[in-house]
């Protein structure tokens, strides 16, 4: 593949399988070095192992709040800046709407909503802070944002009221940081 994006870094959450594994490889084969965080330790060594050297590992359960924080100073620590996040962690709790308890709910909330928010903020003065510096060198690069959601956030699922409402609340969340971190 191409070096296109060559000296960028990038935290993928979810990277252990699926969708987040396909997009810690697409990176690293672009160039990326990518931050591969995920609750399946075993798994993500096999995702870190396929990106030929771009990558390393952070177990971590995202839900717990520290864990989020801890994800971007690895990024840090590791490659000296962050370009791109990728939120991408998540799976269902299906249960049709008067039986489901709050747990469920809950649940959802934490992994889809607060673990995305949580990275965001943790990795918002990176961000910031290297926006600025290319603005005073006279530089515009582009850093990215990705937060992984679903057409049940937009269109309901039967059985899926917490997913569907946390999935929402995601795209909401989305809307809202472009609109303030555009510039």
């Amino acid at each position: 593949m191409s070096e296109l994006l060559a000296e960028r870094v990038a935290v993928v959450t979810g990277a252990a399988r699926g969708i987040g594994r396909a997009t810690a490889e697409l990176l690293a084969g672009h160039g990326a070095r990518v931050v591969c965080a995920d609750l399946d330790g075993e798994a993500l060594a096999r995702t870190v192992g396929s990106l030929g050297g771009r990558g390393v590992a952070v177990a971590a359960d995202l839900t717990v709040p520290a864990a989020p924080a801890e994800v971007v100073a690895r990024a840090v620590d590791e490659y000296g800046r962050l370009d791109i996040v990728v939120n991408n962690a998540g799976y269902t709790w299906d249960g049709i709407f008067h039986r489901m308890t709050d747990e469920q709910l809950t649940a959802m909330l934490d992994i889809h909503l607060t673990a995305p928010f949580r990275l965001l903020r943790a990795a918002a003065p990176v961000l910031r802070e290297a926006a600025k510096r290319d603005a005073a060198e006279g530089r515009e690069i582009f850093r990215k944002v990705v937060n992984v959601t679903s057409i049940a956030g937009t269109m309901g699922n039967v059985g899926q009221a917490n997913y569907a409402a946390a999935k929402a609340a995601l795209t909401g969340l989305t809307r809202t940081l472009a609109k303030e971190w555009a510039r």
